[in-house]
């Protein structure tokens, strides 16, 4: 139930931290370590043999991979460069990380109620997190470099502290014991939730004088780009495969899995290296997708549920 409402709890806590900025700002040190669990608890809920997706449909995965790091950082680009022209240059900087950034963890939850392929979502979910720490740092360079000064390398030491050593050490201890890893396996959604609300809390909080001293067209401008990049996203993550000839179900998983970005994830990189005023596209991204991502989930099921009733031939 929790996990099912992010995007409300992000709506709350957003005046909170504004109203009470001192009940988040001790919550700095720990950030980046609260991350890192959100990330270990991903891990947590796949296996090294969750990987051998890979191997049986090596075609499949690689289009889902090529989607996620060409078609969000691109059009985290187009977005920012087209609507955020007379805002701080930072604002590109995070529309074009949160697309830079992988999927978020809240995808597998996504394609299991649309009723789409699982296994290839926790392999393609499993690899991008793996892969992330080289692939974050040299799209956003290449991007958000021309705008704001991009330091790859920390960006890249940033990401193994906070993405591949959780994600390997997750998989590790579920692999090794998974019977006691199901206890609490219930309660990973929620707890993620809940620290990815702090962090935002934390965020907010942070730049509370920079927030209040912006127009109200700038937050305007943040929703309707959140807005564009999470449905070009679905929409480009289910063409491009389709024009490639994968199937259905497969498709719709993989535009789940583009879509879906870890804005909590970019939400941190962006406060620790630009300040907490880049992180708000990352912020406005986290609430669209939650509040979106719903609805495109019922409609690819009901796309699924119908073609499973067509007359074979």
């Amino acid at each position: 139930m929790i996990a099912n409402f992010l995007w409300l709890w992000v709506l709350i806590i957003t005046p909170l931290a504004i109203k009470f900025p001192g009940a988040f700002l001790p919550l700095k040190p720990i950030i980046k370590p609260l991350l890192g669990s959100v990330i270990l608890s991903m891990g947590l809920t796949l296996k090294f043999e969750d990987f051998k997706a890979v191997l049986k449909k090596p075609r499949i995965v690689l289009i889902g991979l090529l989607t996620q790091y060409s078609v969000m950082p691109l059009l985290g680009w187009l977005v920012a460069l087209w609507l955020y022209r007379e805002l701080p240059k930072v604002f590109i900087a995070g529309q074009v990380l949160t697309g830079s950034c992988p999927t978020g963890v809240v995808s597998n939850v996504y394609n299991f109620l649309a009723g789409a392929n699982l296994a290839l979502s926790l392999a393609l979910s499993g690899i991008n997190t793996l892969i992330s720490p080289v692939f974050t740092p040299i799209l956003t360079k290449v991007f958000a470099g021309k705008v704001v000064k991009v330091d790859a390398f920390k960006l890249f030491l940033d990401m193994v502290q906070i993405t591949l050593i959780p994600v390997v050490l997750g998989v590790w201890i579920n692999s090794r014991f998974g019977e006691r890893v199901k206890r609490i396996k219930p309660y990973l959604p929620a707890y993620s939730t809940v620290a990815v609300v702090l962090i935002v809390g934390f965020v907010v909080s942070a730049g509370r004088g920079k927030i209040l001293s912006l127009p109200f067209k700038t937050f305007e401008l943040l929703l309707l780009g959140s807005l564009l990049h999470l449905l070009f996203g679905f929409w480009l993550g289910y063409v491009i495969p389709r024009f490639l000839g994968v199937p259905k179900i497969e498709r719709i998983t993989i535009s789940i899995e583009t879509a879906m970005q870890n804005s909590g994830l970019a939400t941190v990189l962006a406060v620790s290296h630009w300040g907490a005023l880049s992180a708000l596209p990352a912020v406005f991204y986290s609430v669209v997708q939650n509040l979106i991502g719903p609805f495109v989930v019922k409609l690819f099921n009901y796309m699924i549920e119908r073609a499973g009733k067509k007359p074979a031939g």
